[in-house]
């Protein structure tokens, strides 16, 4: 789900905080393209596979005169089980709010997100239950040197193309939507710049004169970077009902750097009305944010304030199945050029006739996260 939040820190963040008329539940809506300061955006999944549940909060504002979406802070942050009341706090890390990792949701459960920010507002959303997976029976990756256009680059990037089959349960209408996460090694666990030192967990100033840029933290032992998918991969069996699905292109990796890389892929089992939401979220993306794209109260889920009916509240809460499967993908034989900066110096601290803070540190444990982990990954060679 948290695509989204690709776009809000992106080139599209005006587009999702338009101001809007509303007449009624059910009739039309008319959007005023201007952009709207205070409007709360939230987007939350719970999944039943460990490390995938988050819920991102955001708020509209302008500053300097430039559009942008704030990270809430110090929210209080729940997923509540409506059939045990159980709650499942989430805490604060990197930009997002995450469950315990150990955390996994359970086929059949219902559950609500429940969100208190800082200066008392609450806001929550409808019960969502969670549908049976449909498993993923095969999994292929395909190298390709144009393997889309990306406007940050500016030229057509190279990847892989990450395809799936599944077979479709028959007589029903099933809803399918995907994303991934990506291993690959890292070397540096942390930079510290303009003569600061990694110690307590940070970047810290000391004294002690440095002609070095910066200083470079090798990882000990072995650290994986975590990527995720950026935009949304949605299918729905309107044409394939109960037959197989072969090879479905479902992710698109690009070639950020050369090493080898682990990719997850996450077939998820959604309601009809989060496919709704995905549906109007794929369309203002594949559409630029342009005149065909739908107006912004499309982005209206099922989030609210409990205590302000009138306040509109975008975004939304999903609770969700998953089947994952993985593939490892060698790519120490490609030509094209990665797109990350691989320039970077190793600079150790320290040096002749330079006091540096004690202990001297030159590598520091990989530090646990959604975006990075020490825990080799399901299906890695060596």
């Amino acid at each position: 789900m948290n695509q989204i939040i690709k776009v809000l820190k992106g080139k599209f963040p005006a587009l999702l905080f338009f101001s809007f008329l509303l007449s009624g539940c059910i009739d039309p809506v008319t959007p005023k393209f201007d952009f709207q300061e205070g409007l709360i955006y939230i987007e939350g999944l719970v999944s039943t596979s460990p490390g995938t549940s988050f819920v991102s909060v955001y708020e509209s504002a302008t500053e300097f005169g430039v559009y942008q979406n704030n990270f809430l802070e110090g929210a209080s942050v729940s997923f509540r089980n409506t059939e045990t009341d159980v709650l499942v706090d989430l805490i604060e890390q990197e930009g997002e709010y995450i469950p315990p990792v150990a955390f996994a949701a359970s086929e059949g459960e219902s559950w609500e997100l429940e969100v208190r920010l800082s200066d008392g507002r609450q806001y929550q959303s409808l019960s969502e239950k969670i549908a049976a997976p449909v498993a993923i029976s095969n999994i292929t990756a395909t190298y390709d040197p144009a393997l889309f256009f990306s406007e940050a680059e500016n030229d057509f990037v190279p990847g892989h193309s990450v395809a799936v089959s599944f077979d479709d349960p028959p007589n029903e209408v099933n809803y399918y939507y995907w994303r991934f996460r990506s291993y690959e090694p890292i070397t540096n666990c942390a930079i510290c710049y303009e003569g600061t030192y990694y110690r307590d967990g940070a970047c810290r100033a000391a004294s002690g004169y440095t002609l070095a840029p910066y200083f470079t933290y090798l990882c000990g032992p072995d650290c994986w970077r975590i990527r995720y998918s950026e935009n949304v991969q949605i299918f729905t069996d309107d044409f394939v009902n109960g037959t197989s699905v072969n090879k479905l292109s479902v992710a698109n990796v690009p070639l950020y750097t050369k090493e080898n890389i682990a990719v997850e892929i996450q077939q998820f089992s959604l309601s009809a009305s989060a496919h709704k939401y995905l549906k109007a979220l794929k369309d203002i993306l594949d559409n630029n944010g342009g005149f065909n794209a739908p107006p912004p109260a499309a982005l209206i889920g099922n989030m609210f304030n409990p205590n302000d009916s009138s306040e509109h509240v975008l975004g939304r809460f999903t609770a969700a199945a998953a089947s994952t499967v993985s593939v490892f993908i060698n790519r120490s034989n490609i030509e094209e050029e990665q797109l990350e900066n691989e320039n970077l110096i190793l600079h150790d601290e320290g040096g002749i006739g330079v006091d540096t803070p004690s202990p001297d540190t030159l590598s520091i444990p990989c530090e646990e996260s959604r975006y990075r982990t020490g825990q080799r990954p399901q299906e890695w060679v060596d």
